[in-house]
């Protein structure tokens, strides 16, 4: 959804970010424990789709990556992947899947700009005080969204 226009933002520094969460919309980032200095394209490419099919389960034979490096310089942490997807639909399939990562050195989260990216760090701790009190809450975006457990008394 478009930034929308009031008294209290500006507009000319609201449009950009949003051009930019719109060019990374297909994107996904996916961290692993390895990191080779001098992997190619094609390489990361063949470690995400061997994550997809060994890990998630998914028949990679139609999921189509237009893209996947890595980003950033080599250095002592390993560098995330960033892969770009050819079809919304298989990055939300995908992200579906991931809970199957649980327990391992395997994370699969959204792109997003810088600013969202902090946006949501900052709501972190109001997640984690939500989630202790028992409350259903996750990120949306760069919305915390909770609410409470119904429980069935019938």
């Amino acid at each position: 959804m478009p930034p929308k226009r009031n008294n209290n933002t500006n507009i000319d520094e609201e449009v950009p970010d949003y051009i930019e969460n719109q060019s990374r919309r297909n994107n996904l980032i996916l961290r692993r424990d390895k990191d080779d200095r001098k992997e190619t394209w094609e390489q990361s490419e063949t470690k995400v789709k061997e994550v997809l099919r060994n890990k998630l389960r998914l028949n990679t034979d139609n999921i189509e990556i237009e893209r996947a490096h890595r980003n950033g310089k080599p250095g002592d942490r390993p560098r995330p992947i960033v892969v770009k997807l050819l079809r919304y639909k298989d990055k939300q399939n995908i992200l579906r899947q991931a809970k199957m990562l649980k327990g391992t050195q395997i994370f699969i989260n959204e792109d997003f700009s810088d600013k969202i990216r902090q946006k949501r760090k900052d709501l972190q701790p109001a997640l984690r005080a939500a989630r202790e009190r028992g409350q259903v809450a996750y990120i949306r975006f760069d919305k915390l969204v909770i609410s409470d457990r119904r429980t069935d008394d019938n």
